[in-house]
């Protein structure tokens, strides 16, 4: 084969790489509405996922919430989550209890706001 061919494979390994080393969320119980009441203590904007902590009075919990493109397609930007925010994660948490993750999110509220994000893959069916 070519060398042609292998650097366009390289280029091609490159570029698609990202997309491979996504994880699963298999682990996760898609049923579960475990619901997260707390204050909003760390926001990172990126990719391939929104990920804030969220403090419920006793210990810290990491949200894996939707990618910055879905945060686009519902209508979210960068300002509605903030340090120091009261807010309410309705999703699921990581099967291990000594792992403080919540991951699936389905809903999130924030009364001070009084905004309310349902997570398009819920929308229509019972709550």
């Amino acid at each position: 084969m070519s060398r042609k061919y292998y650097c366009c494979l390289f280029i091609l390994t490159l570029i698609c790489a990202p997309v491979l080393a996504h994880h699963s969320h298999a682990g996760y119980n898609p049923d579960e509405r475990f619901t997260l009441q707390g204050t909003i203590t760390d926001v990172f904007w990126g990719n391939p996922h929104i990920l804030f902590t969220v403090n419920d009075g006793e210990k810290d919990v990491r949200i894996e919430w939707i990618t910055t493109t879905g945060a686009v397609v519902t209508n979210v930007s960068e300002q509605q989550l903030n340090k120091g925010d009261t807010i309410t994660v309705i999703g699921s948490r990581n099967p291990d209890p000594s792992i403080h993750t919540m991951a699936l999110v389905k809903e999130l509220l924030m009364p001070d706001s009084q905004w309310h994000w349902i997570s398009p893959s819920i929308k229509g069916k019972n709550r």
